[in-house]
């Protein structure tokens, strides 16, 4: 990348890669001084060899930090960067000397603060070693200095009632819904992450979209951001594949949800097509004149 990416350029399903990154033993050796860990697996091959690695691993948030290396590489949030909010982290396999790492990040949420001045963009991170293998994995999430004020497009703003109500449009015009719902009197909740909505459902159509309803869902169906952006914007609508394999989870009623099997998936298949329906280009954008104070209610963050 050449260019910095403000909060509008980036889209839920966007893709980058980064790396590679040899791990070499100065590095390891250069953590332990800077993060003071010490401990002989770390710097000791003779210590290492008799564990059950075998050789030296480096240290567990090294792997972390080479990926915020790899991503300041690829220059894609230089100049939008107001401060890092959070980060989720897994540690699944060990890194060593003379492994070749490099990241693929997976955007699965972008949102807008209050002020519309600056926006947050949630990624998922795999960091994977030279035979494909994923070594540690997580999510961070990042505040954006935006270069306009909207509107945003909702058909990737994944279980928000702008996108409810684009889909319940959408189911509108389905009759494989309206017919399969026909003498359906209830609620059907999607979750995507932390976002929630509510489709309130009667007699073949969606009467009401919200983040509540009053007495709740029927039942509530969802997974994590990075399950929906795959299903909703990758090649295959695999829903079906991704519920057996415990992708998605159901709360409330069982005996309702096994009874809409079949309209989930219109929904899921509708889903999808929103998903990829063309939308306004990006705004073009300068770099602000000025930092943008944080908007009231968010997460203070420190440097990326």
């Amino acid at each position: 990348m050449t260019e910095s990416l403000f909060f509008e350029n980036f889209e839920v399903g966007q893709r980058f890669t980064g790396g590679p990154r040899l791990v070499t033993r100065d590095d390891v050796r250069a953590f332990a001084e800077i993060s003071g860990d010490r401990h002989p697996l770390h710097i000791d091959p003779a210590y290492a060899a008799g564990t059950r690695f075998g050789k030296v691993v480096a240290h567990g948030p090294f792997g972390l930090a080479a990926f915020f290396g790899m991503l300041d590489d690829l220059g894609i949030v230089t100049d939008s960067l107001v401060a890092l909010l959070d980060t989720n982290w897994r540690y699944l396999a060990p890194v060593h000397v003379g492994d070749m790492l490099h990241c693929e990040i997976v955007i699965t949420r972008c949102r807008r603060v209050s002020a519309g001045t600056a926006g947050v963009v949630n990624r998922h991170v795999t960091l994977l070693n030279q035979d494909g293998r994923v070594v540690q994995e997580g999510s961070t999430a990042v505040l954006l200095r935006a270069g306009g004020t909207g509107p945003d497009p909702v058909n990737r703003a994944f279980a928000t009632v702008g996108w409810g109500e684009e889909l319940a449009r959408r189911l509108g015009d389905d009759s494989r819904f309206s017919s399969a719902t026909t003498a359906w009197d209830g609620t059907i909740g999607l979750r995507c992450g932390d976002s929630e909505v509510h489709l309130r459902v009667y007699r073949g159509r969606v009467i009401e979209v919200a983040r509540r309803v009053p007495l709740g869902a029927t039942f509530t169906i969802g997974a994590s951001e990075l399950t929906w952006t795959d299903l909703l914007t990758g090649p295959s609508g695999d829903f079906m594949r991704r519920v057996m394999n415990g992708e998605f989870d159901v709360r409330g009623n069982a005996y309702e949800y096994l009874r809409l099997t079949k309209v989930l998936a219109v929904i899921m298949d509708n889903a999808r097509m929103l998903a990829h329906e063309p939308q306004p280009a990006a705004h073009t954008v300068e770099p602000p004149s000025a930092p943008v104070p944080q908007a009231s209610g968010e997460r203070e963050g420190g440097p990326r």
